[in-house]
């Protein structure tokens, strides 16, 4: 008996933790899901889903330093709800290196953005060989700032940094 006690006190500082990452985990998951239904939401121009997920004091500082607010981005989404849907040929956008820092009720989501532009090639000469379309890729650093607030996650602010060509 005494050595299935010593088992469980010994047992019992790594059940505790492991159910702390646990929570932390499922915290991180739910910010990424968040963060991307955001991202979803603004390519969509859906205003409800925008205007729940960005706190009403909501900054950003874009890759050119300039500052972007609440109603600046609403207005961005307003834009792209009226505007006719149709096809487009986008770019080709890839988020990595994603972490979740948590500070409390505070958490700080950093990756990186990656944009690969293809620009449209035209040959109209059947005798000219079949080329690749010319491309061009930026990269981004970004860093959004999430605080819970009366019970639910908000984006209060983030920034970008153009990472610069090798």
């Amino acid at each position: 008996m005494r050595l299935v006690t010593i088992f469980i006190i010994l047992l019992m500082p790594a059940a505790i933790c492991s159910h702390g990452q646990e929570r932390v985990t499922a915290t991180e998951g739910l910010l990424r899901g968040l963060d991307g239904k955001f991202s979803a939401a603004m390519l969509q121009g859906d205003l409800t889903v925008v205007d729940q997920i960005l706190a009403d004091d909501y900054i950003e500082i874009n890759a050119q330093g300039l500052l972007t607010r609440k109603p600046d981005l609403m207005a961005i989404v307003r834009a792209i709800a009226a505007a006719p849907q149709v096809k487009s040929v986008g770019p080709d956008v890839t988020i990595d290196e994603t972490s979740v820092r948590m500070h409390g009720d505070t958490a700080v989501l950093i990756g990186r953005i990656t944009t690969r532009y293809q620009f449209m090639d035209y040959q109209t000469s059947p005798d000219t060989p079949q080329t690749t379309a010319p491309t061009n890729t930026e990269q981004e650093r970004f860093m959004k700032v999430y605080s819970k607030r009366d019970g639910r996650w908000q984006l209060v602010a983030s920034t970008r940094t153009a990472i610069a060509k090798r």
